[in-house]
């Protein structure tokens, strides 16, 4: 496979994953589409990844990621950019881009299944979390 850079990953794999966040919200819900930019807006954010990123670290985790991965994840919340969103923690920002990388690595080499269960398997876990805390 191409060596894409993580940058150009965290690019393809952000597009990913907002088309899932976009695409679940809307088999999901009945609302309008500002109500729905809303929602998807809490999941597609810095933040909002870095949470759902802490998911897929917690231990036991259900989703279990090969040699490849777990390297490819270490290389990219390594990864050092010159730009940061506004509003955002450095370590946040990080663990955003490792997720997305991850999944955009995912997506360039085929794994479409694979991305969209991992997608799936950190929103059905942080979904749990909070009926939890309830």
């Amino acid at each position: 496979m191409h060596d894409y850079p993580i940058s150009t990953l965290a690019w393809v794999g952000d597009a990913v994953f907002e088309l899932q966040i976009r695409s679940r919200l809307a088999q999901e819900n009945d609302s309008p589409s500002g109500s729905l930019h809303r929602q998807a807006t809490h999941f597609v954010s810095a933040r909002g990844q870095a949470v759902l990123m802490e998911c897929l670290l917690e231990e036991p985790c259900g989703f279990p990621l090969d040699e490849a991965e777990k390297n490819l994840l270490r290389r990219a919340r390594n990864f050092h950019t010159t730009s940061q969103p506004k509003g955002c923690l450095l370590p946040d920002y990080r663990k955003a881009t490792a997720l997305e990388a991850l999944i955009g690595w995912l997506w360039l080499q085929g794994s479409h299944k694979r991305a969209i269960d991992l997608i799936d398997y950190i929103l059905d876990r942080q979904k749990k979390a909070k009926e939890d805390e309830r």
